[in-house]
């Protein structure tokens, strides 16, 4: 029998780990950009005063969408600093669902002008309200004077923690349908609409006052294989779910539902938003730090079944969350400032260590992503999907402004009431911010 070789187990390790560098390599050091690993919180410098405000009363409201018939901003707050530290499935907390029962997150709607933010009334809305992704859309019938708000709740699951099933799942999270006619000051609950699909909602597309899509954001919801699914980009496991539901869902919150896979293969499907069409549907794959672009079939008379065909996919060096998509009201043949707009972490790699922590600081990153014009693509080179595509670092906090952003917005200031200067206030919102703070921001 031959000696083994002194240099057999170095070469072996050697050429195991040119190996992995070759397959792995740019997905290991993409993956070191967008969690942040070394990456120093930075913060923006404001260039005027006054250029920087908080919206008061707008604590912990994660996403954030701007109405354009009727110029007005809607999200879901918790309304308390204390729900999101001891239950929010959405970071696998699970701490205390006997006060998570008790919680009564709200709907608001804030003027972007004067920032005031107005507590709607939920009429005929008794449960508890643990808020996350929401969507508005018009109502068909008084298109401008009225919406429909799709609200995801995360309410404990009392089989498993009243009634001891400890093979019942943790949160029994549904989507809640109301009805709010604009300037008024309530919302009318239609109704809750749930589907064994529906395992981890997280963000709401909504398509008419009866169907949505609605974003599982992990397969697994606790344990080691949930964080290798923010880590690995090859752990494809999460979904879009369609959603179509009929009635008032009075016996249940799965009467009349009915829902299929509209969007699999991707890595943590997370934020859903409206694009440039009303056929475009924006989706982030949040850990990649990658929006992703479809068109929604159910639009198109061909299709046999709903569903998201991802036409282009476009990266940000940070995490990202639900993204919104900014029609410049403004634009010329010389300038548009149409873009998408995301928020996101600045240092996730940190982040979980701090959930539980009231006064921890995690630092945001909001990015602008608008495409080239052509003779701007002919000086960055052809070929490249990023040619075709610039993207702006907005804004920055080492989290003392506010801390996380899961949703950004731009509202277009008037460039007559403002020295001519083309410029938006940026609306920056996060699931463990205080407030949702507005920014001055050169377009």
């Amino acid at each position: 029998m031959a000696a083994r070789s002194f240099f057999s187990a170095p070469a072996a390790t050697l050429i195991f780990a040119v190996l992995v560098a070759y397959l792995y390599g740019p997905g290991v050091r993409r993956a070191g950009v967008v969690l942040g690993l070394f990456r120093n919180p930075a913060n923006t410098a404001l260039t005027s005063a006054g250029g920087f405000a908080v919206v008061e009363g707008t604590t912990h409201c994660e996403d954030l969408h701007f109405h354009e018939p009727s110029k007005l901003l809607f999200t879901a707050c918790e309304d308390t600093e204390t729900t999101r530290h001891f239950w929010f499935p959405p970071l696998a907390n699970y701490d205390n669902p006997s006060s998570a029962a008790k919680a009564r997150g709200s709907l608001k709607v804030i003027d972007p002008v004067t920032l005031q933010a107005q507590t709607l009334a939920l009429q005929n809305f008794k449960g508890p309200f643990i808020t996350h992704g929401i969507d508005v859309i018009d109502d068909p019938g008084q298109r401008g004077r009225a919406v429909y708000i799709f609200a995801v709740n995360h309410i404990p699951n009392r089989d498993w923690y009243e009634k001891g099933d400890s093979e019942a799942p943790k949160s029994h999270s549904v989507v809640e349908v109301f009805h709010h006619i604009i300037g008024s000051k309530a919302a009318q609950h239609i109704r809750s609409v749930w589907d064994p699909l529906m395992r981890t909602p997280n963000d709401i597309f909504g398509i008419s006052p009866s169907s949505f899509f609605v974003t599982n954001d992990h397969y697994y919801k606790e344990g080691i294989m949930r964080t290798l699914e923010e880590v690995y980009s090859g752990a494809k496991w999460s979904t879009t779910i369609h959603v179509e539901f009929s009635g008032t869902g009075t016996d249940s919150d799965s009467q009349g539902v009915k829902a299929s896979l509209a969007l699999d293969g991707l890595q943590n499907n997370n934020g859903l938003g409206h694009g440039r069409t009303p056929q475009e549907v924006l989706v982030t794959s949040s850990c990649s730090g990658v929006l992703h672009l479809g068109t929604n079939s159910k639009n198109e008379a061909s299709a046999d079944t709903p569903g998201i065909g991802i036409i282009e996919s476009l990266k940000c060096d940070s995490t990202i969350d639900n993204p919104s998509y900014f029609t410049d009201p403004y634009a010329n043949s010389t300038f548009d400032a149409s873009g998408f707009v995301l928020g996101g972490l600045s240092k996730a790699a940190d982040f979980m260590k701090n959930i539980r922590d009231p006064d921890a600081k995690d630092g945001v990153m909001v990015w602008k992503v608008t495409r080239l014009h052509k003779q701007q693509k002919q000086v960055v080179g052809d070929g490249d999907n990023s040619a075709s595509w610039s993207t702006r670092l907005l804004f920055e906090d080492d989290g003392s402004r506010i801390r996380t952003a899961s949703c950004a917005v731009l509202v277009a200031m008037d460039p007559s009431k403002d020295d001519g200067r083309r410029r938006a206030r940026l609306f920056v919102t996060g699931f463990l911010s205080k407030n949702i703070v507005a920014v001055k921001v050169d377009l």
